[in-house]
């Protein structure tokens, strides 16, 4: 019973997961192009793209604590419902100012839901699967983002920029439908107090003092911080060189419109679904650690090739490249993180770890739009491959492998 429970709940994630990103990925391409139709700089078009992050960030750890709470649930529903209706008012944003504050919401949805499904998947893992576990919810992602680029292009051209926001309000309305219907409580499973009150026994109280204690222990963590290091990067760059810089990259320098960037978009999110669950299996059977440097490298040299694409070709090739690196990081940091977490502080310990990725979400593209104003292209990519390689080096040096460190009997990792 427990093991088809178990498959119940993977397979609603995963789809919950696909719908949703695909609807994000029909507006990524789109999204630098419609802010600067309100007659913004660059470095502004990265704020649009950073806000994002910046709404995940207030709301990372605080869904975690909600999750501990009061059951994982609530918070992957209510993440969704509030991507719903954020996405609609986006479609309808009559000026910048609007656009940005819509999509801080998203970002606030966004934060409340994935913290809940990667919380959820550890609930529902050991450390010899979680890593694959982890990968069938990014591969999801990454499928439903992979497909989106595509359409939103697409829908741009015929139909106006408006439409592809349009679209996202729809999935990610049929998402939460989905959620609802399928997606089970799994706080029993993982060891976690149940939400609300249990037969015969007093309601639970917030502990703020453990809460406050777990928080400590991962802060002063060298392999946490570390790690989370290595997270902050991947986001910076998935918003910042990827997200905010590419697209303008094709448009100025290679000449390529709504509808190539969508098709190109699309061919790197496939090649990193095709590679993310091989990428999973990998980390439960060798360890964490051993696809963080080599994915790094392959992200940096991808991201240094764009310097060199001025046509349609030579973009494709610098974004494969890129599409196979950050495909072969994989689910390793989440999963190495869930397993350095003590079992009933994870939903923390994930919010925490994703609020430094979304820092570094927030950041990269107002920095990188920045070194371009100032500077130019080359000057934003060189330096943005420089630190997803230091940070890899960091995690590979002096990171310890917190899945080998905890033998059967053991604690967890943290106290």
């Amino acid at each position: 019973m427990r093991l088809f429970r178990t498959h119940q709940t993977v397979i609603a994630i995963m789809v919950t997961t696909a719908v949703t990103m695909m609807g994000q990925g029909i507006i990524s391409p789109v999204l630098p192009l419609f802010a600067r139709e309100f007659g913004i700089s660059m470095a502004m078009v990265g704020v649009t793209v950073a806000v994002f992050s910046l709404g995940r960030i207030f709301f990372n750890v605080p869904a975690g604590v909600v999750a501990e709470r009061y059951g994982r649930r609530v918070v992957l529903i209510g993440g969704l419902l509030v991507i719903t209706v954020a996405s609609a008012l986006m479609a309808m944003s009559g000026s910048f100012l609007e656009l940005v504050v819509y999509r801080f919401f998203t970002g606030v949805g966004s934060a409340i839901y994935l913290t809940g499904a990667l919380t959820t998947l550890a609930d529902i893992s050991t450390s010899d699967n979680r890593a694959r576990y982890m990968s069938y919810q990014q591969g999801s992602l990454l499928f439903g983002s992979g497909l989106g680029p595509a359409v939103g292009g697409f829908a741009a051209e015929l139909w106006g920029y408006r439409s592809a926001f349009y679209i996202l309000a729809a999935l990610s309305a049929l998402g939460l439908l989905w959620a609802m219907l399928q997606l089970p409580e799994t706080a029993r499973l993982g060891g976690a107090p149940p939400p609300g009150r249990r037969r015969g026994q007093p309601r639970q109280r917030w502990e703020g003092p453990r809460t406050f204690r777990t928080l400590l222990a991962l802060v002063g963590s060298l392999d946490f911080l570390l790690v989370a290091f290595y997270f902050f990067m991947v986001v910076f760059t998935r918003n910042g060189g990827r997200g905010s810089l590419l697209p303008l990259i094709g448009d100025a320098q290679a000449g390529l419109g709504p509808g190539e960037l969508g098709v190109i978009f699309s061919i790197m999110a496939l090649i990193n679904f095709i590679i993310v669950v091989p990428a999973g299996w990998l980390a439960d059977r060798y360890g964490r650690k051993v696809l963080m440097l080599p994915g790094a490298l392959l992200t940096s040299a991808g991201l240094a090739a764009f310097i060199f694409c001025n046509s349609l070709f030579p973009f494709l090739a610098a974004a494969i490249l890129l599409g196979i690196g950050t495909g072969v990081v994989g689910p390793a940091p989440a999963a190495y993180i869930a397993d350095l977490a003590p079992e009933r502080s994870r939903g923390l310990a994930i919010g925490l770890f994703r609020t430094f990725g979304d820092v570094g979400g927030m950041i990269g593209p107002v920095f990188l739009g920045w070194l371009a104003d100032v500077g130019s292209f080359a000057w934003a990519l060189n330096t943005n491959a420089a630190l997803v390689a230091l940070s890899a080096f960091g995690v590979a040096v002096f990171a310890r492998e917190a899945r080998r460190a905890r033998s059967p009997g053991r604690g967890p990792a943290l106290p």
